[in-house]
């Protein structure tokens, strides 16, 4: 039997899982400590790792940190992300192939991932060795992954296409695929995701009299957990707070509705040769959560119940 691994290396989030697990998911920010004593408890989600005589910290202690570097920023495609945050999530040691979820199909992204990852690699996450053999990589397509797997489970109405959004940190794509699975048209939207509602936010009035008023600069990477924390409560008390003392929850809810329009008007726009059969608008990535109050009553939408595992968990179940 063939070990398989699935990662889905994300702006905002990275998701991996063996299969036959649960996925385990961790902040896409990384610290390198091997200089410096910055340390402090391990977490499962937020480790510590020990690769390539580096000393790193994942997740959300690196948040914490001066000068930690986000995907989202930098680029989730570069090794120096790929490499740790695919090998963490392993905690066994483990011989097989890995699945792994891109945006659109790259030549030069997929040799270089590819060369990252076929090898044999030794490792240390939270105090514990492993030893890993990598011997191929099989690339798939987010949003398409996550629609063919909706239609097989009977989650969209098989009279008419779907028109999938999967809205990311950094990255919104979109395909518009019919019941028999057939793609008749995709995009990968760079730069429109939760990092551009980030901006929206702290380019805001508000923020940035606050920016002004207390001689401070806010962090993309900290307003996207401002977002994504406030929108797990948002249902319960319409809170959104930048750190403990920066509230936005008077704005925020303007500013999402015009983002998401505009996203909305530039994805109807460019696909709309192909939207006369759409039945189903599918909302998925870490962001679907945002406008799920806004959709739910509305005939046609359908928002999975964990929308950023949607890619993953397709993949566990080829």
């Amino acid at each position: 039997m063939i070990n398989i691994y699935c990662a889905d290396i994300g702006n905002y989030s990275s998701i991996t899982a063996l299969k036959g697990e649960k996925p385990r998911v961790m902040r896409s920010v990384i610290q390198d400590v091997t200089y410096t004593s910055a340390r402090d408890y391990d977490s499962d989600n937020s480790p510590s790792v020990k690769l390539d005589d580096k000393v790193l910290v994942l997740g959300d202690r690196a948040t914490k940190q001066k000068n930690s570097q986000t995907a989202a920023e930098r680029g989730k495609d570069l090794p120096e992300f790929v490499k740790p945050f695919t090998l963490a999530g392993l905690r066994q040691d483990f011989d097989g192939i890995v699945r792994f979820l891109v945006p659109e199909h790259s030549q030069w992204h997929e040799d270089t991932i590819r060369r990252t990852l076929v090898a044999d690699h030794q490792i240390t996450v939270n105090g514990t060795n492993y030893r890993h053999r990598i011997k191929n990589v099989e690339f798939f397509l987010e949003t398409d992954v996550a629609v063919v797997n909706a239609y097989r489970n009977g989650k969209l109405d098989t009279d008419g296409d779907t028109l999938a959004i999967d809205i990311g940190g950094g990255t919104t794509n979109y395909v518009v695929i019919t019941p028999s699975l057939d793609v008749l048209t995709r995009r990968s939207i760079p730069k429109v995701g939760g990092v551009s509602l980030a901006n929206d936010i702290i380019n805001s009035d508000l923020m940035q009299s606050f920016a002004k008023r207390d001689n401070v600069a806010f962090k993309v990477a900290k307003m996207m957990d401002a977002i994504t924390y406030g929108g797990r409560n948002a249902i319960a008390d319409d809170s959104f707070t930048y750190g403990r003392k920066y509230d936005f929850s008077s704005v925020f809810p303007g500013l999402l509705e015009n983002w998401f329009n505009n996203l909305m008007d530039s994805i109807s726009t460019a696909a709309n040769d192909y939207l006369a059969d759409v039945t189903n608008i599918m909302l998925i990535g870490g962001c679907a959560n945002l406008v799920r109050q806004k959709l739910s009553s509305k005939q046609g939408f359908y928002i999975p119940a964990n929308p950023q595992l949607s890619n993953i968990q397709a993949l566990l179940a080829m």
